[in-house]
């Protein structure tokens, strides 16, 4: 399978009103994903599938994807489409003839595609990452980084009521995470 920067880079070429009516499906185990564009295609004129939408690791761009199990490919074909292999583990479907609009351009189907992706909710993984960038939620302390703090903390330079304060904090942070 190509990876996800070589399949994000195939989903922008859409230039051509052909080229937009054509669904990358790539395999990822037992299932085809389409991503971007296609899942797009995917949710409109296939059926209507629970599209999932992430950010990427290490980056502040975001993907959206929909995918269904290889052995519900003719099912999920729509009438008129056709589909041929593409690679090792990927098959385009070519929409059938018609399906767009008449008056329908790559610019006005690339706004609509724009305006799908926006309206996909994040994960709530996606969504706790942005906030924690955004200083928003604090990480919840784990215990090893209880741990860490009682090692370091040098109870031999403090007094008895630092100690018992210290202690204190500590059960605090322990009940909080168990």
């Amino acid at each position: 399978m190509p990876k996800l920067t070589e399949i994000l880079q195939k989903e922008r070429e859409r230039a051509t009103i052909e080229q937009c009516a054509v669904i990358h499906l790539f395999q990822e185990g037992t299932f085809y994903r389409a991503y971007e564009w296609s899942a797009w295609l995917c949710h409109r004129y296939v059926k209507e599938f629970k599209p999932t939408h992430r950010l990427l690791k290490d980056s502040d761009d975001s993907i959206v994807f929909v995918g269904f199990p290889l052995t519900s490919l003719e099912r999920y074909t729509p009438e008129g489409a056709s589909v041929a292999v593409a690679g090792e583990k990927s098959v385009d479907m070519a929409l059938p003839g018609g399906v767009f609009a008449p008056d329908a351009d790559a610019e006005s189907l690339g706004e609509e595609f724009d305006a799908w992706k926006q309206g996909v909710p994040m994960t709530e993984a996606s969504k706790k990452r942005i906030a924690e960038e955004q200083g928003k939620v604090e990480r919840q302390p784990r215990l090893t980084d209880v741990m860490h703090r009682i090692l370091a903390y040098p109870i031999e330079q403090r007094s008895p009521m630092d100690c018992m304060a210290f202690l204190a904090e500590i059960k605090q942070q322990i009940s909080e995470i168990i």
